[in-house]
């Protein structure tokens, strides 16, 4: 068998690309069938959020619903097909791999200390974009969309719809994003450019674009770029996904415990200072990230020892 890893970085792209389109189209569909079935929703209405009407009951089991069809058919199952059509050892692939104990601990604290700096830089985004446009009413009700679907899962307050929340939001994100992310899509890029900062800050920008909720592209692209460290420093998409998961746990659990938080522009405690705090956050992360990385014997030359030669970097001059 001829693996997909052997082949030019480019052509790895669009076939995945490829592969994550198709399996999204089809296994999306046949998903949001079952789901018209058990919630009594027609197609029409499951994809006019616009026309959703938040005091239906039945409208939780329909969010919770996408969120496990795009899961599944968009992120997790292109991931592993992926794998298994590049490597002998799928799960290798991506990252499957041990990892020392102090890299979860660093990974995650990264991502929560990394929390005043995502505030600061979420208040700057959104005095970027200018809401008179028309460019800039379609972000702000796309935003205001988004806010509206995620507030109305956070603000139902039992423990069982606190554990639901966690599963659907938390662990959702932090598997399926972590697996089509870095799992595979900064796999191919850093071979693609033969720079792991090239490859990490590319698919951070992807990861940041693909949520389309334009008042928050600077902070996840910071979130995007500290999730690529931390795999590729610890050589593990363990620790990705663990430090992805606990930040958004944290945000969730906050929320749970003082819900006027989730009528805030980002899901995350009041802390004071948004510029002084902003900073020190940056300092402490910025000191994480490098102990990290004195730690890290990742290379470049490790992680596609068994690749085949590859052609002239064409992003080289």
């Amino acid at each position: 068998m001829v693996y997909l890893k052997t082949r030019p970085a480019w052509a790895q792209l669009l076939m995945f690309i490829g592969l994550a389109f198709g399996s999204f189209l089809i296994l999306s569909m046949i998903g949001m069938l079952i789901l018209s079935k058990i919630t009594g929703f027609n197609l029409f209405q499951l994809g006019d959020a616009s026309a959703w009407d938040y005091s239906n009951p039945a409208l939780l089991t329909v969010l919770r619903g996408l969120l496990l069809i795009q899961f599944l058919s968009l992120f997790v199952i292109p991931s592993f097909l992926f794998a298994y059509f590049s490597d002998p050892r799928p799960g290798q692939y991506l990252g499957f791999r041990s990892s020392k104990a102090i890299y979860f601990i660093y990974g995650s604290l990264v991502l929560i200390i990394a929390i005043p700096l995502v505030d600061w830089l979420g208040a700057i985004n959104h005095q970027l974009i200018p809401e008179a446009t028309r460019m800039g009413k379609w972000m702000k009700e796309a935003e205001e969309t988004a806010a509206q679907q995620i507030g109305f899962m956070l603000k139902r307050h039992s423990v069982q719809d606190l554990l639901m929340n966690l599963l659907f939001i938390a662990v959702f994100a932090g598997v399926g994003e972590e697996l089509f992310f870095r799992g595979v899509l900064q796999r191919i890029l850093i071979k693609l450019f033969r720079s792991p900062v090239a490859g990490i800050i590319v698919t951070a920008i992807v990861f940041s674009a693909i949520h389309f909720q334009f008042y928050g592209f600077i902070p996840r692209f910071l979130l995007g770029v500290l999730l690529g460290l931390v795999y590729w420093y610890s050589g593990s998409l363990w620790t990705a996904i663990v430090a992805h998961t606990v930040y958004d746990a944290f945000a969730i659990v906050a929320i749970y415990i003082d819900p006027s938080l989730a009528d805030q522009q980002s899901a995350t405690l009041p802390l004071g200072n948004q510029i002084a705090a902003g900073l020190i956050s940056l300092a402490v992360t910025a000191a994480l990230v490098y102990l990290i990385r004195k730690k890290s014997n990742s290379s470049y030359e490790a992680v596609y020892a068994g690749d085949k030669a590859e052609e002239p970097n064409p992003f080289s001059f």
